[in-house]
């Protein structure tokens, strides 16, 4: 296609729409949370444990509908099962203006919501794009990953300070579901399979690329693992484990950020904007994380960013009694940093330890088990506050689980079929001894291998 009289790789397009799709599902799913808990929780006298059982309900259904739906991706794309959410998602999103009841609450939020959210959003797209990209599949998955933080970014600030305080909540509600069609129906009808169906290669096609690295497009084709070759495989279990306890640290700041600041005395905009600070962070860190996953070591990476993460949360925990904004939105900017690069290394150790050939089918059997621990977290992160009074001990949990996500990422090892073949790796070892002078070491060089 071209834009402006230039050719333009579709693949771009669905980075585009992705991230788009990203901004809006995760914004009002997830971002917005810790905005409306306050008020709910005025309103209706509930406790912070009834508050994000919902979220936990959600979470749960999850397991059983990404295990159902990671093959039907593969098979026909994310278009259709975007469009599907989007019909439960947008009216769920509006009928949060009526609630009355708990149950309507849990039903609502808890059933509807928060799963079609998921679905329409983190769910499929970053598997959508993966199929589209190899070899600058981290730069795609980071430009992609960008819209969740900002969603963190925009949508609390906006919901709190431009809709909540002038319009109430529930009138916030109704215009959160005119936001959400008006961005996600576009956004999942530029959505397209794989190049393949195109009659193009990932990357961009052979005009654009080298041969180096159209070989490395069939590679990853000729070498993707089934279902059943990946249930085989450690690195299967290990990076389930990973980012299942990983994530656990990001549903615990996004859902609670504000609350733990306002405890610290902080008013809900002051808090607001803080935690903006941390997405704003992750935000602009992604397209550096992405560049680097292009660059090296995938599991070096990995390790680097959850490091990173860990001693953030750690300076969150000591700067919020200081209630000093600036030190407590320092700290959560260092925070966003490491966490910035959690998403597109997720996608780029699936895509790259088993192929995108059946990636839907391969990521939807760990997908359950994440979404298991995942569910957990809102409901124990609440209800450690409820029991004890204070944050800290949770959070200080969360740091734990960051700094053995790091430990974890050194032990993997890609699977026997995805290893590069032993004329390839000499190659690249000719070319580190002598990059100038041998010919067969002239060619574009590619990522080292994580072998």
């Amino acid at each position: 296609m071209t834009i402006f009289g230039r050719p333009v790789f579709y693949g771009w397009v669905v980075v585009v729409a992705a991230f788009m799709a990203q901004f809006v599902t995760v914004g009002v799913q997830t971002s917005v949370a810790a905005v409306f808990a306050p008020e709910f929780i005025e309103e209706f006298g509930w406790s912070r444990t009834q508050f994000f059982a919902a979220d936990s309900l959600g979470q749960a259904l999850l397991m059983v509908v990404g295990f159902m739906l990671g093959p039907r991706i593969d098979r026909f794309g994310a278009r259709p099962i975007m469009l599907t959410a989007a019909a439960v998602c947008i009216p769920s999103i509006f009928l949060m203006s009526q609630v009355q009841e708990y149950w309507h609450f849990l039903l609502v939020r808890g059933v509807f919501m928060v799963t079609s959210a998921s679905v329409a959003g983190f769910l499929v797209v970053s598997i959508a794009v993966s199929k589209w990209f190899v070899v600058k599949r981290g730069q795609a998955l980071g430009w992609t990953s960008m819209g969740v933080s900002m969603a963190g970014f925009f949508w609390p600030t906006f919901t709190a300070g431009v809709l909540i305080e002038p319009l109430g909540w529930r009138t916030s509600w109704m215009v959160l579901s005119a936001c959400l069609a008006a961005i996600l129906i576009p956004s999942a009808m530029l959505m397209r399979r794989r190049p393949e169906d195109h009659g193009m290669l990932p990357d961009g096609g052979t005009a654009q690329l080298t041969q180096d690295q159209i070989r490395s497009s069939q590679h990853d084709e000729d070498t993707s693992l089934t279902r059943g070759e990946a249930l085989r495989t450690t690195c299967f279990y290990l990076i389930v484990l990973i980012f299942g306890i990983s994530v656990v640290g990001i549903f615990a700041i996004l859902l609670n950020g504000v609350l733990f600041l306002r405890e610290h005395g902080f008013t809900s905009v002051e808090a607001a904007a803080a935690v903006a600070a941390f997405s704003l962070m992750s935000m602009i860190t992604k397209p550096p994380w992405g560049w680097l996953l292009d660059k090296f070591d995938t599991r070096v990476v990995g390790f680097a960013s959850f490091a990173l993460g860990a001693f953030g949360f750690i300076l969150v925990i000591q700067a919020a009694p200081s209630g000093d904004w600036w030190l407590i939105a320092g700290a959560l900017a260092v925070m966003g940093f490491g966490i910035g690069g959690n998403i597109p290394i997720q996608d780029m150790f699936w895509a790259e330890y088993f192929g995108r050939r059946y990636l839907g089918a391969v990521r939807s059997v760990g997908f359950p088990i994440a979404m298991g621990i995942n569910a957990i977290t809102p409901l124990a992160v609440a209800l450690s506050y409820d029991m004890i009074g204070t944050y800290d001990y949770a959070f200080y949990t969360c740091a734990v689980f960051w700094a053995g996500s790091a430990l974890l990422c050194l032990m993997l090892r890609l699977p026997a079929k995805r290893q590069a073949p032993l004329a390839e790796l000499v190659r690249r070892v000719t070319q580190l001894i002598s990059p100038d002078r041998h010919p067969t070491a002239r060619a574009t060089p590619q990522k080292r291998s994580s072998a």
